[in-house]
């Protein structure tokens, strides 16, 4: 039986019983193969579309949630006109934080030309917001799926599903094809296209040209449900996935609101004794976390360390001895910058420590020593899951962390 069958019976046969996510073999993350995402026909509306010039918010939901019935496909309150699809419920992506971030990021990169921001927390519900159950479909023939095809986003607070890839370019290409299906967009034969039914190309876009709509991953070539939109920038029968984005969300917002950082490692005016390790970890926040900044850390004027992280987590280790004070600057990627500092004492090896009790940073049990020698200090990674790339070690206050992967461009 034909894979485009395949998906379309999906929507009316009852999935067999989950026991952790499952993705078909058909569905593996490699180019050319087999997305099968299947928007139904248009349905009814839940709510008028959002105030104007206010940015679209995309809501990721990684945690899972418990299907409404009865109610349309309303983001707010987990309502699904597919609910039975999923029996009802979808299990939580179980991969690491750092995937989450790199699906986040993958997919704010293709909409950063557009006013539609990414989130991974819930929007307050007078916000209104399109939200993407990123998790455990359960054995599906299908990579996701939209309750419809919204012509012109004329109703907010959709419900649309993806399964829970790993890959950040799937992963994204996924969310953002069941987006944009409730935002009014149809698929298209165009390998570079998001709107393609199957993946054939690691990296595809929204692209601004205009490509033959079809119907099925078979790329059946169709007349299109949504030409008064697709007419505006095409002929009719072929969609511009870029201009009709544009046209629907606007140009992007800027994002004015600068990231705060707590540092939670070593504690303030805290002191420690020479041999010691100590684990400097801090946590960003603001309205578009997670994301990765850029941090400076750097003392007496002097620039230590500059890298990139969606947290702070970094491991000093035998520092010499002395009073620091260590400023950490991080900038997002809208420019905004936040800033913290910390201030500690190292004591000679020997000393009476008068941090005894409190333990703060004094053992080696949080992070692995490097052989790693550098300007007399043997420089410690930190552990292998937390996320991060610097771009260089400091000498006075030798800094180092395990490289990952950098945030998309």
């Amino acid at each position: 039986m034909r894979p485009a069958l395949l998906a379309l019976l999906a929507l009316t046969v009852p999935a067999t019983a989950r026991a952790g996510v499952r993705v078909p073999a058909e569905l593996a993350e490699v180019p050319g193969r087999h997305l099968a995402t299947a928007p139904l026909p248009l349905a009814g509306p839940d709510q008028l579309p959002q105030s104007a010039g206010r940015p679209h918010l995309l809501y990721v939901n990684f945690d899972g949630a418990v299907l409404r019935r009865g109610c349309g496909n309303d983001s707010r309150h987990d309502c699904s006109s597919l609910a039975d699809l999923f029996h009802g419920y979808v299990g939580p992506f179980v991969g690491t934080e750092h995937r989450r971030v790199s699906i986040v990021q993958a997919v704010r990169k293709d909409l950063a030309d557009f006013g539609v921001r990414t989130v991974i927390t819930r929007p307050p519900a007078e916000q209104g917001y399109t939200m993407v159950l990123y998790g455990d479909l359960g054995t599906q023939t299908f990579a996701g799926v939209a309750p419809y095809i919204d012509c012109g986003n004329l109703w907010d607070n959709d419900t649309c599903f993806a399964g829970a890839f790993q890959g950040s370019n799937i992963g994204s290409t996924i969310i953002l094809q069941e987006a944009a299906h409730t935002w009014g967009l149809e698929h298209v034969n165009a390998p570079f296209d998001n709107l393609h039914p199957f993946v054939a190309q690691a990296t595809p876009s929204f692209q601004d040209q205009c490509n033959k709509i079809v119907a099925n991953t078979d790329l059946v070539e169709v007349g299109g449900q949504c030409n008064l939109v697709h007419e505006k920038f095409c002929e009719a029968g072929y969609q511009n996935s870029y201009r009709e984005l544009l046209y629907l969300f606007g140009p992007a917002v800027p994002d004015t609101s600068p990231p705060t950082l707590t540092i939670t490692s070593p504690p303030d005016h805290s002191t420690h004794v020479l041999p010691v390790t100590i684990p400097l970890l801090g946590e960003m926040s603001d309205d578009l976390a997670p994301q990765y900044y850029d941090i400076t850390i750097t003392s007496a004027g002097k620039t230590l360390y500059e890298g990139e992280g969606y947290k702070l987590a970094l491991a000093l280790q035998n520092p010499p001895a002395g009073e620091y004070e260590l400023k950490v600057r991080v900038v997002d990627d809208g420019g905004n910058a936040g800033q913290a500092a910390v201030h500690f004492t190292i004591l000679p090896e020997g000393s009476e420590d008068p941090d005894t009790d409190s333990g703060a940073g004094d053992s080696e049990t949080d992070t692995a020593a490097d052989d790693t020698n550098a300007g007399g200090c043997r420089v410690a990674r930190t552990p292998s899951d937390l996320p991060s790339r610097g771009r260089g070690l400091a000498v006075l206050l030798p800094l180092a962390w395990l490289a990952r992967r950098r945030r998309p461009r």
